[in-house]
């Protein structure tokens, strides 16, 4: 059984919540725009970490959403520290992890990986916080989905990295750097992580009937690459290409593992 499948049913119920206008934990932190946070949430809570570092935490989300004691330590650049946090403290995370924290079962990192400007040294940085056998879990704007790829074609940059106004100074919401699963795949591989998975995200894909046209393409693309794979870690990269969460969804939950040394 797959990790999503495990608490698929729990998941199904938070929607419920919030479609009911019930917020979990009595805060409307979990709503249809950011619904990669039930992914998320619902990874951790699959995984039950006793510890979890949340980089970039902005608002505060995650201690509420967590359904077994946790300690949960944050990491922002421009927000105040958040109610629920053993720990906190304002960070650039270009220059990685502060050495004040320790190492965890686990690691988060929300819509905020696009605003990197060295992405190899950041993760090498996570990787030195996290325990063997720990899990990170990031999400980013899916740089690559159907539609994206026309205004790609036409602008240059796809839609959801659109922030070209101003290089003098770091504002909160100018993401730049389009990461997608294939770089994803790439950065994470290359500095010690294993098991990339793709999560569901509970969004409509696609949201545009002209998506599922040019969607056809995409996977008739993923199909050949699949069977011309010459290993089968490439094989499942295709494989989780060929999805409709990457080919349509809107955004990317990604969980990759620290190996447990022998």
């Amino acid at each position: 059984m797959s990790l999503d499948s495990v608490s698929r049913q729990h998941e199904q119920h938070e929607l419920h919540d919030i479609n009911s206008g019930q917020h979990l934990s009595g805060r409307d932190d979990f709503n249809q725009n950011k619904a990669h946070r039930l992914t998320v949430a619902r990874v951790l809570n699959t995984l039950k970490p006793r510890s979890v570092l949340d980089i970039c935490c902005g608002d505060g989300w995650l201690p509420s959403a967590l359904r077994q004691p946790t300690r949960v330590h944050g990491i922002d650049f421009y927000a105040e520290a958040p109610a629920g946090y053993a720990q906190f403290q304002s960070a650039d995370f270009n220059l990685g992890i502060p050495e004040g924290f320790g190492q965890y079962d686990a690691a988060i990192c929300c819509e905020a990986m696009g605003y990197l400007q060295n992405p190899g040294l950041f993760l090498q940085s996570v990787r030195a916080h996290l325990l063997p056998g720990a899990t990170f879990v990031l999400s980013v704007p899916n740089p690559n989905y159907a539609g994206a790829r026309l205004n790609h074609l036409i602008q240059g940059f796809p839609r959801s990295y659109s922030w070209f106004t101003q290089n003098n100074t770091a504002e909160p919401h100018m993401p730049w750097l389009t990461l997608g699963l294939f770089q994803l795949w790439l950065l994470l591989g290359l500095n010690g992580f294993t098991d990339i998975t793709v999560h569901d995200v509970d969004e409509k894909k696609p949201r545009r009937q002209t998506e599922r046209i040019i969607g056809w393409f995409i996977k008739g693309y993923a199909r050949k690459k699949i069977k011309s794979a010459q290993s089968s870690a490439v094989a499942q990269l295709w494989r989780q290409a060929l999805s409709d969460q990457v080919v349509y969804g809107r955004q990317l939950v990604i969980s990759a593992k620290v190996a447990v040394q022998a």
